[in-house]
């Protein structure tokens, strides 16, 4: 489902962000410490591997990135959502990647811990940068923090690519009606998530495509933004859930730094 426009800008009806502004990112403590938790291990990597939705993911995600040069993927979670083989170089960063061993990464991987919100490389130095289901975990303590957060992600994913450079989003999302539900139920899921009923999944937060797509225009030129196909099976906090039911989409958008 492309929603382009002739100035390259996503053509996603306006919602009600607000103007871009300095914000502190606000991603919560026990978010980080969570995410670090459940997806240093193999286990989470066993379990997509499982999947076929996310084997239909990794061909399409394999067919965007294949042929670049110098990537950074941010988030990498330890875990490729795409055939690394098919890009020159890639840098992978994470909280927690520093726990992991080398011998986990390809060779023409280098993993080293960093901070999707506070991100340190150098400025115009990649072809692409690459945050793949990202966004849906940069939680803070309310939902409105979700927003200043991808904001600051993206801002920083801007910064070390070169002018002209791609950036590539893959994230899932969720009918505007199933937002609004998700954020009067935050609390109550941020809660649940301290307890064992999630297995140690962190609460997440799903935004709807046309938000998504509107934060990346506020940086971004957006050359195409399309539904990416999902298999019967899909994962829900960590565990296998039928794709009937659920509204959960997951969507892929590639975008490029403006040249000046």
């Amino acid at each position: 489902m492309a929603t382009e426009t002739a100035s390259g800008r996503a053509g996603a009806a306006k919602t009600t962000l607000g103007p871009m502004r300095s914000v502190q990112a606000r991603q919560s403590a026990s978010s980080v410490e969570q995410n670090a938790e459940f997806f240093a291990g193999e286990r989470y990597g066993r379990h997509a591997a499982r999947l076929d939705s996310h084997r239909l993911l990794r061909d399409v995600i394999t067919r965007e990135v294949n042929g670049s040069g110098r990537v950074l993927d941010v988030g990498n979670g330890g875990v490729f959502e795409y055939d690394p083989s098919v890009v020159e170089s890639i840098v992978a960063v994470d909280l927690f990647l520093d726990r992991m061993s080398a011998s986990h990464f390809p060779p023409n991987v280098t993993a080293r811990r960093g901070d999707a919100l506070d991100l340190q490389e150098p400025p115009d130095h990649y072809d692409a940068v690459l945050q793949t289901f990202l966004f849906h975990h940069l939680v803070g303590e309310s939902p409105a923090d979700l927003v200043a957060n991808v904001r600051r992600a993206l801002a920083q994913a801007e910064r070390p690519l070169k002018p002209g450079g791609r950036l590539i989003v893959a994230e899932s999302c969720v009918p505007p009606w199933f937002y609004a539900v998700e954020k009067l139920l935050f609390r109550a899921l941020r809660a649940l998530a301290s307890t064992p009923l999630l297995g140690g999944h962190p609460a997440t937060l799903q935004l709807p495509f046309d938000v998504l797509t509107e934060l990346i225009g506020e940086r971004f030129e957006i050359e195409r933004a399309y539904e990416l196909p999902l298999g019967r099976w899909v994962t829900q906090f960590g565990r296998r859930w039928p794709r009937a039911l659920t509204p959960v989409g997951a969507y892929l958008v590639s975008a490029r730094k403006p040249a000046s």
